[in-house]
């Protein structure tokens, strides 16, 4: 769930880019953190590695955080957004924007199919569609992902957004509905309508 995940930040001195990159090769990540309540954007710095394990593979949302400054306490923060160098792809700097935990956020979480559909049983492939999903929650109620049972899905049949079912007190936030799933019917492959169009009588011409 949201905020689950926390993250140890301390205060980091604002100086060049090389200062930035000696922080980096001692292992710990530059941050900002900003947002209402707060005097001012507040230069830290974070553990590399925890960050990564809590980005990676954290079972929380990993939008939401609680980062726990020293000299401060504990805060809820949403990652708006972060740097990835391009050739080492790691993430090299990284935003947080202070949240209020009693008021509601709109993150992205994954789409996760469950099931095996019935078309796939029948010779269908089934197909993925959108990866992601907006969803509006307070943030320590924010999931790590929304689960949409795909077994009811036959031959040529999608579902959409506004066909998922979201967790208790979760609202889906999304503007398009775009499709998650859809069983495939393969090119060539016979399905029972086009058996039975083969089977019956030619009719006969004028």
């Amino acid at each position: 769930m949201g905020l689950s995940t926390v993250l140890k930040a301390k205060a980091r001195k604002v100086k060049s880019s090389n200062y930035a990159g000696r922080l980096r090769a001692e292992g710990l990540l530059p941050v900002v953190f900003y947002g209402p309540g707060l005097d001012a954007a507040q230069s830290l710095c974070l553990d590399y590695k925890e960050f990564k394990t809590a980005f990676m593979t954290s079972e929380g949302n990993r939008s939401l955080y609680t980062l726990d400054v020293e000299g401060q306490g504990a805060q809820a923060a949403l990652l708006k957004d972060y740097q990835v160098d391009p050739l080492s792809r790691k993430v090299i700097h990284a935003d947080f924007y202070k949240v209020d935990p009693a008021q509601p956020v709109t993150v992205k979480v994954p789409v996760v199919l469950s099931g095996k559909p019935v078309g796939v049983e029948k010779g269908g492939q089934l197909q993925s569609g959108a990866r992601e999903i907006a969803v509006t929650s307070l943030p320590a109620d924010a999931p790590a992902e929304v689960v949409v049972d795909v077994t009811s899905l036959g031959l040529g049949q999608s579902m959409h957004f506004s066909q998922v079912t979201p967790p208790e007190g979760i609202q889906l936030a999304y503007v398009a509905d775009l499709p998650v799933a859809t069983v495939v019917i393969p090119k060539g492959m016979k399905t029972e309508e086009t058996t039975e169009e083969a089977a019956a009588p030619a009719k006969k011409g004028k």
